[in-house]
């Protein structure tokens, strides 16, 4: 597949993205751990130079994963490669990092926005960021106003070359969409939990559609069973209620049932679940960016090749809808 265009913005990049939430290592959020256990960094370092060595150029990350452990380890992979990659982060949470602790309170101000962004760029060793993206999903039109007003001002000044907005909310994305020069949206979006309206709304609007939670939360690697179970200091096994995909550890039948019904179709043409998983999301629109939490060489190698292998064909998607509907 050819690179994509994030929005209107110029930025050129892999279809397939690097999520860098896992490689934060170890924080709470609320005082529950919302990290993916422990990390090797030297195994994190190694997968990102990877991933660019394989053709993927575009690094999502966000200041809260490891309150800022993951923008370091992203800055170290890519010292001397920064010309190579697009750079994506994220604001509005506030941390502490000392604690590792990251709070539910929100600061979309200005003043923040400035600040956090060039705590971003110290941590990342950068002089701009690529697209700067607002994380908190909900808040005012009040907010959103002067939020908006404070990525502009970061955007005349160079500090960043574009912005977006994650949220899951589609009433909030048309409103950003309408007021802002804005990049993208980035929604959680896979084969087990379909959002078509935000997709729509992002085609009709010409922004790019940035998909987390490609895998759901890792259920479409297809290691999970009923029987599997994560420990207490993985986010999936925390006991955060927003956690979709699987409930104090473990999977939900739900979705494994879900995930059987369609493997056949996900695996054709000699394809992983991983790939099959990605290439459905794909098959979705031309404005769709999978970028699957990636923590090691193995990962990477896997997700890349599903870029050579393609999009699942409009008669499989159709099949695949009809079967999960």
């Amino acid at each position: 597949m050819n690179k994509k265009t994030i929005g209107s913005s110029g930025l050129q990049v892999s279809p397939l993205g690097f999520g860098g939430w896992a490689i934060g290592g170890p924080f709470l959020l609320d005082g529950l751990p919302d990290g993916w256990g422990e990390v090797d960094d030297k195994e994190s370092i190694r997968a990102v130079q990877t991933a660019l060595d394989q053709g993927i150029n575009f690094f999502d990350t966000a200041d809260v994963y490891g309150t800022g452990h993951s923008e370091e380890i992203l800055g170290q992979a890519l010292h001397g490669r920064r010309q190579d990659a697009v750079i994506a982060t994220k604001f509005g949470f506030t941390y502490d990092a000392a604690t590792r602790n990251v709070f539910t309170k929100l600061d979309v101000s200005r003043n923040y926005i400035r600040w956090a962004c060039q705590a971003s760029l110290r941590r990342l060793g950068m002089d701009y960021i690529d697209l700067y993206q607002i994380h908190p999903g909900d808040f005012s039109s009040e907010q959103l106003d002067e939020a908006i007003d404070g990525l502009e001002r970061l955007k005349q000044e160079g500090l960043i070359r574009a912005y977006g907005w994650s949220t899951w909310s589609t009433a909030n994305a048309e409103q950003f969409a309408r007021k802002s020069s804005g990049a993208a949206i980035q929604h959680p979006l896979n084969v087990l939990s379909d959002d078509s309206s935000m997709v729509e709304l992002c085609e009709r609007h010409g922004l790019s559609s940035i998909n987390n939670s490609p895998l759901a939360m890792g259920l479409l690697s297809g290691k999970f069973t009923a029987a599997s179970s994560l420990p207490a200091d993985d986010v999936r096994g925390s006991g955060h209620e927003w956690v979709q995909y699987f409930k104090d550890g473990k999977p939900l039948p739900e979705y494994l049932a879900k995930l059987d019904a369609v493997r056949e179709i996900l695996t054709s043409g000699g394809r992983s679940l991983v790939q099959g998983a990605l290439a459905w999301i794909w098959g979705k629109s031309e404005c769709t960016i999978p970028i699957p939490g990636l923590k090691n060489v193995k990962q990477v190698e896997e997700a890349a090749k599903a870029i050579s292998l393609g999009p699942l064909t409009p008669a499989q998607m159709s099949e695949i809808e009809a079967i999960l509907r």
